[in-house]
C-alpha cells in the first residue's frame, strides 16, 4: 500500500531509518567481497595498415555494423572487398570502465574516434556505437525475430512480403543465430536476480514470458573464424559500455573475422563524406582518414559501393551525395524514420534486491552481487491483432561506469516513505561501499519497444549533419501502453515508477532510441522507397543506380517492434545471396 508523503510520516520514517543505519553502520562500511579475474583473450587485430589502401576496389563497403559486416563476410568469398569504418578498432580490455572514460570517448566532430555516438535532436535522441563492429560493441545483443506479419505493414516491397509469407526468412535467422552463437538463460544453471524478478512479476500478472537469445557466450567459451578463443561470460554487467572480456559476440568476433579470412581488406578511421559517380559509371568515395589529430582527405574509386553506415550515417552520406555529389535520389530520402518504439523506465527502490548494477571493472568478480548480461528476459505483449498495439518489455541493468552517477541522481526521487526504503536511499546518498543494500540495487531497469508510426524525418542541418524532426512523437499511443504495463510490473515489486530523465520536462521532454531505423526505406519503386528489396538505390527517374546499394537499419521502412539486429542481419544475408554486382 502507498503511504502518504506527509511531514509526520517522513519524520517517523527518518528516525527509524537513522536507528537502522546506526545498528548497521559497521556492516555498511564493510569492503565488498571480490575475486580477481584475469582477462586472457588473445585477439587477432582485423584492421589493415592505411599504407595498404589502394585507389580502386571492386566492392567498397562503408560501415561495419550488422549490414556491412554480413555483406563483407559473404561477398568476400567471390569478390575483391574493402570495408571502411569511421571509428577505431576496440580490443577487449580497452573499453571504458569509468564515467570519466566514457565522457572522454563520446563521438563528436572534435573527437571522431569516440565509441559512444549520442545524437541530440529536438524530439528524439539517438544512441549508437562507433568503432569496428558498429553498435554491436555497445548493445545488449538480443537476437529475436520479428512477427512474420510485421512484413505485411505498409512500406515493405512485394518481394519482401512474398519471401516472409513463404517462410524464407527463417533460414536466414538461423544462419545469423549460428554466426552470433546466440544462447539463452538457463534457470537450472543460473540465478540472476534481475532476470528472475521480471519472470516473477510477469507470472504474477499472468502475462507471457520467454528467455531471450543473446549474442553472449553464457555457457562456455567459443572460437572465432580466425581461431581466437573467446572466454565464457563472467557476468560483470558491462555489455552496454563494451565487453572487456571478449565473451560478447560482437561483430569483430564473427562476421568480420570471416571477411578477413576470406581476403577482405578492413580499414578503420575512414570517415566517408559523400559519393560521386564518375564518367565511367564507377563511384568516387570521398572522405577523410583520421590519424591522431590529423585528417587526410581521400578519394577512392569503386565499381560497387554498399553504404552500411547505420541509419544516421547512411542517410547523411546519401543526403550529402545528393547535395555535393549530384546523385539524383528518391524524394522519400530521410522519410519514415522510426525509433522502434524504444522506451526506458525504472522501477525504483522495490522490496527485493535485484543485483542489476554492473561491476566497476571486468577484472573483478563479485560472488554476492552478480549482474550478468544486460538482458536475459522478455515479457511478451505481441498477441494483439493490431500490430500497432504490440510491444515487449525487457529487463536491463546499469553498467559499472554509470552506477555512481545513477546512485546520486536517484537519491532525489520522491518515493514511498518507510524505514527500509529511506535506509536504502541513505546508503546510496552517502555513497556507501555496501551498494548492494542501496535503493538503486533494489530497482529494475525496463526496456520497452514496440511499433511506433515511423513518422520521423531526417534532413541536413546548417552543418550538413543529419538531424531528426518528429514533433509529437511522445504522443504515439504505443508509449502510453508500454508505460501502463511497466507500472504494473513496478507495482508488483512495491517500487516507484521513474521516467527516463531525458523524457521529463526538465530533461527536455525527449525520447531516446538505441534502435534508429528508416530514412532509406525499401520500396517497389522510387515513388514508394529509396532502395529496392535488395537495397539497390533508385535514381530519381525510377531506374536503379548500377552497383550502388544501402544495407543496414536505414532500409527498414517501419518499426519492427523487437530488437532489430536479427532483422537487419537477415535482410543483409538475403541481399548478399541475391544481389547482382557489376
Amino acid at each position: 500500500m502507498k503511504s502518504k508523503f506527509s511531514r509526520r510520516s517522513f519524520l517517523k520514517s527518518s528516525l527509524a531509518a537513522s536507528a537502522l543505519g546506526f545498528f548497521r553502520s559497521e556492516q555498511a562500511a564493510a569492503e565488498p567481497k571480490t575475486q580477481n579475474v584475469h582477462l586472457t583473450m588473445n585477439y587477432t587485430h582485423l584492421a589493415d595498415s592505411p599504407a595498404e589502401l589502394e585507389n580502386f576496389y571492386e566492392v567498397l563497403i562503408i560501415g561495419s555494423g550488422y549490414g556491412g559486416s554480413v555483406m563483407a563476410a559473404r561477398l568476400s568469398r567471390h569478390h575483391q572487398v574493402a570495408l571502411f569504418e569511421r571509428g577505431r578498432e576496440w580490443v577487449p580490455g580497452e573499453f571504458p570502465e569509468t564515467f570519466q572514460q566514457m565522457k572522454s570517448n563520446l563521438y563528436c566532430e572534435s573527437h571522431p574516434l569516440g565509441l559512444y555516438s549520442y545524437h541530440t535532436h529536438r524530439d528524439i535522441d539517438v544512441m549508437c556505437g562507433s568503432g569496428l563492429g558498429g553498435t554491436s560493441l555497445i548493445n545488449a545483443g538480443v537476437v529475436i525475430a520479428p512477427d512474420r506479419d510485421m512484413f505485411k505493414k505498409q512500406g515493405w516491397p512485394e518481394e519482401i512480403k512474398k519471401a516472409a509469407l513463404k517462410g524464407q526468412f527463417e533460414s536466414y535467422y538461423r544462419r545469423v543465430e549460428s554466426m552470433l552463437n546466440a544462447q539463452s538463460y538457463d534457470p537450472a544453471r543460473m540465478r540472476i536476480h534481475k532476470a528472475n524478478n521480471l519472470k516473477n512479476s510477469t507470472d504474477q500478472l499472468g502475462d507471457p514470458f520467454h528467455w531471450a537469445h543473446i549474442a553472449v557466450n553464457i555457457h562456455g567459451s567459443h572460437k572465432t573464424p580466425l581461431g581466437d578463443r573467446q572466454p565464457k561470460c563472467h557476468m560483470c554487467g558491462n555489455c552496454s559500455t563494451g565487453c572487456n572480456t571478449g565473451a560478447k559476440n560482437t561483430l569483430n568476433m564473427n562476421y568480420l573475422p570471416l571477411a578477413k579470412k576470406n581476403g577482405a581488406r578492413i580499414f578503420t578511421q575512414m570517415q566517408v563524406s559523400h559519393i560521386e559517380q564518375n564518367r565511367q559509371g564507377n563511384y568516387l568515395v570521398r572522405g577523410t582518414r583520421i590519424q591522431g589529430q590529423d585528417k587526410h582527405p581521400f578519394s577512392i574509386e569503386a565499381r560497387n559501393v554498399i553504404i552500411s553506415a547505420g541509419t544516421m550515417g547512411s542517410n547523411q552520406i546519401l543526403m550529402r551525395s545528393q547535395k555535393w555529389g549530384h546523385l539524383q535520389l528518391s524524394p522519400l530520402l530521410g522519410q519514415h524514420f522510426s525509433g522502434n518504439g524504444d522506451l526506458l523506465g525504472l522501477g525504483f527502490n522495490g522490496r527485493q534486491a535485484t543485483d542489476m548494477l554492473g561491476n566497476s571493472t571486468a577484472r573483478i568478480y563479485r560472488p554476492d552481487m552478480i549482474s550478468g548480461a544486460t538482458i536475459y528476459g522478455i515479457a511478451e505483449y505481441r498477441q494483439r491483432k493490431n500490430i500497432f498495439e504490440r510491444y515487449l518489455i525487457e529487463e536491463g541493468n546499469i553498467p559499472g561506469a554509470l552506477v555512481q552517477l545513477a546512485r546520486r541522481l536517484t537519491t532525489f526521487v520522491k518515493a514511498q516513505t518507510s524505514p527500509s526504503k529511506i535506509y536504502r536511499a541513505w546508503i546510496d546518498f552517502i555513497n556507501s561501499k555496501d551498494l548492494e543494500k542501496g535503493s538503486l540495487n533494489h530497482s529494475m531497469v525496463y526496456f520497452g519497444m514496440g511499433h511506433d508510426r515511423a513518422e520521423g524525418r531526417l534532413q541536413l542541418d546548417h552543418a550538413n549533419r543529419a538531424v531528426v524532426h518528429w514533433p509529437g512523437v511522445q504522443q504515439d499511443p504505443i508509449f502510453k501502453r508500454m508505460i501502463a504495463k511497466i507500472k504494473q510490473h513496478v507495482a508488483v515489486n512495491d517500487a516507484t515508477y521513474v521516467k527516463n530523465p531525458r523524457s521529463t520536462l526538465l530533461g527536455g521532454n525527449n525520447l531516446i532510441t538505441v534502435h534508429p531505423l528508416g530514412g532509406c526505406g525499401m520500396g517497389d519503386s522510387v515513388q514508394t522507397g529509396v532502395v529496392n528489396h535488395l537495397g539497390q538505390v533508385f535514381h530519381k527517374n525510377g531506374s536503379l543506380y548500377p552497383g550502388l546499394f544501402v544495407m543496414d537499419g536505414s532500409v527498414i521502412p517501419t518499426a519492427v517492434g523487437v530488437n532489430p539486429l536479427l532483422t537487419i542481419s537477415a535482410l543483409a544475408e538475403r541481399a548478399a545471396e541475391n544481389m547482382e554486382l557489376r
